[in-house]
């Protein structure tokens, strides 16, 4: 699916955290669940890049580790205009998303598919 602005709007107004925590908190809240499985990243898709920014971040505490292993392209799809726009749509495609697949689709704003692999040995804990 692909989450156009209305989509997002509508994820945004659901959301109950004030935009200048949510990021932080949703960070957190990743940051649990990776730490029970460092591979179940790939439940965020085309978000994680900017799931791993919010992760260094607000989760810099010593003990996780992101790497710098980094995929511009998917970044730049996934960015809704805010960190906050962003995270929503990352936490909804990760709790939407029924498997930890490697293997991806990004579906862009016609519909059209583009496959790709989601892969980032930094990953993890």
């Amino acid at each position: 699916m692909h989450y156009d602005d209305e989509f997002i709007d509508k994820l945004v107004r659901r959301v109950s955290l004030d935009p200048g925590m949510y990021a932080n908190v949703q960070a957190h809240n990743a940051a649990e669940t990776l730490r029970r499985d460092g591979r179940l990243y790939r439940l965020f898709g085309v978000y994680w890049w900017a799931v791993k920014d919010a992760l260094r971040k607000y989760v810099d505490d010593g003990e996780w580790y992101c790497g710098s292993q980094d995929d511009p392209l998917m970044r730049e799809r996934s960015w809704h205009g805010s960190e906050h726009r962003t995270m929503v749509a990352a936490m909804f495609r990760m709790n939407e998303n029924p498997d930890a697949s490697p293997d991806c689709e990004w579906l862009d704003a016609n519909g059209d598919g583009h496959p790709y692999t989601l892969y980032d040995s930094d990953a993890g804990v």
